[in-house]
């Protein structure tokens, strides 16, 4: 970042230096523009980062019907549904979702939310997930839990 400033600055005595022996008022606002679209193209990945934080928005790396596909893999998930996630830093995901289990104490879940945790931690990096256990599916909830509740196990027969 120093090497970015080092410039500015030389962009600015040059610019003093020139309007000390030619009258040309004009470059000091050119030099500005200049300097302000140097800045804005320098740092355009730290404020795009920025606003994708800001704005609660799904990693660009991470897609959730792969997150989706894995959870189905495991055993005891009958579906998955109401998937999100977001940064919540510059390098950690959080992640939510509802999974649908058999019947059972929610102390028994335990072990299971473990197995999840660690296993989308090491494959999509997940470091912080809120799973929410469920015994039946909310098809006939609210509009936003019919609209997602669609991702299920196949049966084979």
């Amino acid at each position: 970042m120093s090497r970015y400033f080092d410039q500015v600055i030389e962009f600015l005595f040059l610019s003093g230096f020139v309007m000390m022996y030619k009258p040309w008022y004009w470059l000091d606002p050119l030099l500005s523009v200049l300097i302000a679209v140097f800045i804005l193209k320098n740092c355009w990945s730290i404020l795009k980062s920025s606003t994708n934080i800001l704005m609660n928005a799904t990693p660009s790396s991470l897609d959730l019907k792969d997150v989706q596909s894995h959870l189905l893999e495991v055993e005891d998930i009958k579906s998955v549904h109401y998937l999100h996630a977001w940064l919540d830093s510059s390098s950690g995901i959080s992640f939510s979702c509802h999974l649908v289990v058999p019947d059972q104490m929610v102390s028994q879940t335990e072990k299971l939310s473990q197995r999840i945790r660690h296993s989308i931690f090491h494959k999509f990096g997940i470091d912080h997930p809120l799973l929410q256990f469920e015994t039946e599916s909310c098809g006939n909830g609210t509009l936003l839990c019919e609209k997602f509740a669609g991702a299920k196990k196949e049966t084979v027969i």
